[in-house]
């Protein structure tokens, strides 16, 4: 027992890591629900999803990157490693860079279209560089298995976000000095996460390897960016869209359900870390995938799915202690925005999962449920809980489709293996 805890300590480690760095992130949110009026809250709530949105290359590059580092590392292929590292790493600050640009040069003709303060737009394009190479960094580490330090990374970013953000705050920059807060804090967690991969950067520095695998990364990187695009704007797009399609006081009321419901979406997000780099290696290596799956899956009921539950069986009381009672409408909207959430959390997993085996056809029926939920908003949403309605049934019907994605691609596994298998 305690020669498998010691084996197992980063992965222990980063569990409690992201419970702290998502006790200290929800801190950010509660205080910030408080110290701003609901109106500023809403567009603090937008900036945030217009910032995932707009940094999904980042997410990209984080769960490519830790898949790609995991298959190497499996293989013991050091010399691809760090030929991979070489290439991605001048890449990338070259692609975000120009796309960091591109946003602050254009943040004049955005903020208008999204309604926006100007000068938040131009952090969201420094957010969006820091981020984008950052992820590469804490893609490598999770490829790596390096979780202790991953886990130490996100608290210092969670932690410097909500010190610096409320001090700004205090200060009376208001919801700029709140986002400039979150955009300093990736800024420091980044300083922090090059630490443990100094050694590998300067190895990596003249590799070359013989067999060019760039193709191969490449394609793998375009495919990812499509799922995780589509994910992203699964699960942001009605933040985002709520301030055009409601009026205030409903855009307000939902973006402290959204608070809420953001708890149970990113408690279990080291269980996808974990499960995606557990299938990568084992992917690699040829051995099965799914018990990670399952483990990661009845984690997450267990855990979020409590949470969700709560939210179902005394909205007032959460609502009150999370964002405060200057939202009361948001406690009816609270239960269909947990357990819309749940089924994400749960989506997340899968596509950790198929990522992990580099099955990427979970893609189109992503990119199909951001339609269907993108022109429900925009034609049937009335109120604050028809949006919720919708996002919810969307996330069930997505959450089947998933499951649905599992079981053919087991069966083809299966068939194929079978007609191999001599008789």
């Amino acid at each position: 027992m305690i020669t498998r805890i010691r084996a197992n300590g980063g992965a222990i480690w980063l569990l409690a890591a992201t419970t702290i760095a998502n006790v200290l992130g929800y801190g950010y949110q509660v205080v910030m629900a408080r110290l701003l009026r609901p109106a500023d809250y809403a567009i603090l709530i937008a900036l945030f999803g217009v910032l995932i949105l707009e940094s999904i290359s980042s997410q990209v590059i984080q769960s490519a990157t830790a898949r790609l580092a995991a298959q190497y590392k499996a293989r013991a292929e050091e010399a691809a490693l760090h030929a991979f590292v070489r290439r991605w790493s001048v890449r990338i600050v070259a692609a975000v860079a120009a796309l960091a640009l591109a946003i602050v040069l254009l943040s004049g003709p955005l903020s208008s279209a999204l309604s926006l303060p100007s000068f938040t737009v131009v952090l969201l394009g420094i957010s969006l560089f820091l981020a984008g190479v950052l992820t590469f960094a804490l893609g490598l580490l999770q490829g790596l298995a390096r979780f202790g330090w991953m886990g130490s990374v996100l608290i210092v970013q969670a932690g410097a976000r909500l010190v610096v953000g409320i001090g700004l705050v205090l200060l009376g920059a208001g919801v700029v000095g709140a986002f400039s807060g979150a955009t300093a804090a990736v800024g420091i967690s980044l300083a922090f996460a090059t630490v443990p991969l100094l050694g590998l950067f300067r190895a990596a520095r003249g590799a070359r390897v013989e067999i060019e695998l760039g193709a191969a990364e490449t394609r793998f990187f375009g495919l990812a960016a499509i799922v995780l695009l589509a994910y992203a704007a699964l699960t942001n797009i009605d933040a985002v869209l709520a301030r055009s399609v409601l009026a205030p006081d409903q855009a307000g009321a939902y973006a402290g359900a959204v608070t809420l419901g953001k708890i149970v979406l990113f408690a279990p997000i080291a269980v996808g870390f974990l499960l995606l780099e557990r299938t990568s290696r084992s992917h690699a290596r040829g051995e099965p995938t799914e018990r990670a799956l399952f483990a990661a899956l009845g984690f997450v009921v267990l855990t979020s799915g409590a949470v969700a539950l709560a939210y179902v069986v005394a909205p007032a009381f959460f609502v009150g202690i999370v964002v405060g009672d200057q939202y009361p409408a948001a406690v009816a909207i609270a239960p269909l925005y947990g357990l819309a959430a749940l089924a994400n959390a749960l989506l997340g997993l899968w596509i950790n999962y198929f990522i992990g085996r580099g099955e990427m056809r979970v893609g189109l029926l992503l990119a199909a449920a951001v339609a269907v939920e993108i022109a429900l908003l925009l034609a049937v949403a009335s109120d604050a809980i028809s949006v919720a309605r919708i996002v919810l049934g969307v996330a069930i019907a997505t959450q089947a489709a998933a499951i649905g994605t599992f079981v053919v691609e087991r069966t083809r596994a299966r068939g194929r293996t079978g007609a191999l298998t001599p008789h």
